[in-house]
């Protein structure tokens, strides 16, 4: 690529910013004296919008506000963003306060509400936030379909129902993946089980899919993608083995530190062979975590007179619920909520949160407010509050997300490679 051409690209992304900085940023609102989200340059949100202006396209938000990271993204020939699913800062902290990982971490932003998987790497894919990707979070209740479905393996809750599993997840989610308007080679390294899934085909169209299954082959399929890429590359890595193990056994349990400790080996031996490859590596997460106490974990079924409000089961996830109330329970339905709850959890109508900005200053797309119920629940302490349908099983999770703690929404950005000081 001609050096023209790169200061070309870089002036027309610093003038679009500046548009868009100015035409369309939105300021999340307050809502029931709980802070917002932000999207005002150091969020998840900001990073895929850099992401996305570093691929050749006109970013559709202010990218990330801290300026030297953001220009040596929108220098970087090979650019390589490893997102670790759960391990945020807090997390990261705890558990490998002096790793290699710990101590290359640059800076942080926040993630996106809620702060769960399914939103945040929807936003990362598409650089659309929640409001406009219309995946705000893990179970969702789909019109199309009449049905609650899981948002990533989308495959129908209720497993008696002999729904089918979705094949084409475009025919849902409306945004499309900012590497299908790549204009370099985009791959895509991801665990072997979920390589070829609905989900990932439509987040990563456009991209060579790669399945790995341990160190050796995330590591050779990484750099054999730039090796192969003379001309410049984009390569997103996504692992979910702390997330996993988080979720089982807790986030500050020996399980989950092995893999962290783990991880950090992959990350010292990654960053050495990609700066000798003149590639920038940008290491994320997509939410933090939370371990909730056995007491603290709730169940829908001890507060029958909530239960009786609902029409649909609980969708959303287990730190902030989507709660779909009966019509003539609705005007009510927050008193009720305070009653029982009121230690752990207030109701919210859920087009308040849409209005005050809090899933992303995109214009809604129109499926989004029948998925995220008629009322938000969120959490005032570290409770979480979960159902369950005949015949499935119970949740057991005791490390959890999704809620506005300090320790669910703060990512790091972690930096390596070429070109990183």
């Amino acid at each position: 690529m001609a050096r023209a051409t790169v200061i070309d690209d870089h002036l027309r992304c610093r003038y679009a910013e500046i548009v868009v900085a100015l035409l369309s940023m939105t300021t999340p609102r307050s809502i029931a004296g709980f802070a917002p989200p932000r999207f005002d340059g150091a969020s998840l949100l900001n990073l895929a919008t850099t992401v996305d202006a570093a691929l050749g396209n006109v970013p559709a938000h202010p990218l990330l506000a801290d300026v030297a990271l953001r220009e040596q993204i929108l220098r970087a020939r090979h650019l390589v963003v490893w997102l670790i699913d759960g391990l945020g800062v807090e997390p990261l902290r705890l558990l490998a306060p002096r790793s290699a990982l710990a101590s290359e971490m640059r800076g942080e932003v926040q993630s996106v509400f809620p702060s769960s998987t399914s939103p945040t790497l929807t936003t990362l894919a598409t650089a659309r936030s929640p409001a406009a990707h219309a995946v705000p979070e893990w179970f969702l209740w789909f019109d199309e379909l009449g049905a609650v479905y899981r948002s990533l393996p989308l495959d129908p809750r209720d497993r008696t129902s002999r729904r089918p599993t979705i094949e084409e997840a475009s025919a849902l989610y409306p945004q499309p993946s900012l590497m299908a308007r790549a204009a370099r080679p985009c791959f895509a390294v991801l665990p072997e089980a979920i390589a070829h899934s609905a989900f990932s085909r439509y987040a990563n169209e456009g991209a060579r899919r790669i399945p790995f299954t341990d160190e050796a082959s995330f590591i050779d399929a990484i750099t054999g993608a730039i090796d192969d890429s003379a001309g410049g590359s984009y390569v997103y890595a996504y692992v979910d083995a702390f997330d996993q193990a988080a979720h089982e056994f807790g986030a500050a349990s020996e399980p989950a530190q092995a893999i962290v400790r783990g991880l950090d080996r992959w990350f010292e031996r990654l960053a050495t062979m990609l700066a000798a490859r003149a590639a920038l590596l940008v290491v994320t997460s997509d939410h933090g975590f939370i371990d909730v106490p056995a007491h603290l974990r709730l169940r829908l079924d001890a507060f029958g007179e909530i239960a009786a409000c609902l029409d649909r089961p609980l969708c959303g996830g287990p730190r902030t619920p989507f709660a779909y109330v009966k019509a003539e329970q609705q005007e009510g339905f927050a008193a009720i909520v305070e009653r029982s709850l009121g230690a752990h959890f207030v109701a919210v109508p859920s087009g308040g949160l849409v209005e005050a900005g809090w899933f992303g200053p995109d214009a809604p797309d129109p499926r989004l407010r029948s998925r995220i119920g008629t009322h938000v629940l969120l959490p005032k302490s570290g409770a979480y509050l979960a159902d369950s349908l005949p015949g499935e099983e119970r949740s057991s999770l005791i490390g959890v997300h999704g809620g506005m703690s300090s320790a669910e929404c703060r990512v790091p950005l972690i930096v390596a490679g070429a070109d990183h000081s």
